[in-house]
């Protein structure tokens, strides 16, 4: 069995932005000995991610899961760290039964993204209290089921979390001690004070692209970087979160599998390590916590 170079832990190449040319970009990590694993939102792009892993002998895996945005019908459309990200989503309930039916197969080898986002867009600011107190609610309620069938699995949380680290710590702290298998906080947003409570928790902390990017406030200099300075490189993941915020040097196109290894780059420049060591322990660290 050909082995890893990198493990690119959270891509959307499942999603209708590769419908065109899905299989190049599969071809274009494989060949850099990239891996991935394809994460569903919902169920569609679940039975995508799964559908595609089932092409492929090794390197592609798959996560099933009902991202917190796919709880009502909304437009989305908000900046992350300068980037625009725009999708339309679709109201789902989740069903277990269907979910747990996918999380079996032996591709899936986690479950999400799921989490909270307490993000809300200016045209939901004007909504009552009342109904963005019920949403929220709603939200912590569905992240509850998404343990629930982890621990059904054994499988392990891919975990999003936008504006909501506090209440997501919260739960996690009831909650956690009966999770088996625990996670990965994907495309981390939070604080330093934070990621130290997520991994005391047992959690990986993963990077993206937007580590490469220039600050966009004074302020925020060094944020990134002490975040990554200071965590433990054995509790690092990599990611891309593709086709989302392509890092520095592929900024503004359409983000892939393949640009990975700019992600680690940034890791090993600001660690002072050497890129070979930060690709070998991020993808020890990927194929310890997801089994493959």
């Amino acid at each position: 069995m050909t082995q890893p170079k990198l493990i690119d832990t959270h891509a959307h190449v499942n999603f209708h932005d590769f419908k065109n040319d899905q299989d190049e970009v599969i071809k274009r990590a494989l060949d850099e000995g990239v891996w991935m694993i394809n994460v569903g939102a919902q169920r569609e792009t679940s039975e995508r991610a799964v559908k595609i892993a089932k092409k492929y002998e090794q390197g592609i895996f798959a996560a099933i899961g009902l991202h917190p945005s796919h709880l009502e019908d909304q437009q989305v459309d908000y900046q992350e760290s300068g980037e625009e990200i725009k999708y339309k989503s679709r109201s789902e309930e989740f069903d277990h039964d269907l979910y747990l039916k996918l999380a079996k197969d032996e591709k899936v080898v986690a479950i999400g993204e799921c989490g909270l986002d307490f993000h809300f867009r200016s045209e939901n600011q004007a909504r009552e209290k009342s109904k963005v107190q019920s949403f929220k609610v709603k939200q912590k309620e569905i992240f509850l089921k998404h343990i629930q069938l982890a621990n059904e699995v054994r499988k392990p949380l891919i975990i999003h979390c936008r504006d909501a680290h506090d209440a997501l710590i919260d739960m996690l702290q009831v909650t956690s001690f009966a999770l088996q298998d625990r996670g990965v906080m994907h495309f981390f947003s939070g604080t330093l004070e934070q990621a130290k409570k997520y991994i005391d928790l047992g959690f990986y902390i993963s990077f993206s692209g937007v580590i490469t990017f220039p600050p966009l406030r004074r302020a925020s200099a060094n944020e990134y970087a002490e975040i990554v300075r200071q965590i433990p490189l054995e509790k690092i993941l990599v990611e891309t979160d593709c086709p989302y915020v392509a890092p520095v040097p592929r900024r503004g196109q359409k983000n892939e599998p393949s640009y990975v290894k700019y992600v680690a780059q940034k890791v090993a420049e600001i660690k002072g390590l050497s890129f070979d060591k930060v690709a070998g322990q991020t993808t020890k660290n990927a194929r310890e916590l997801f089994g493959i």
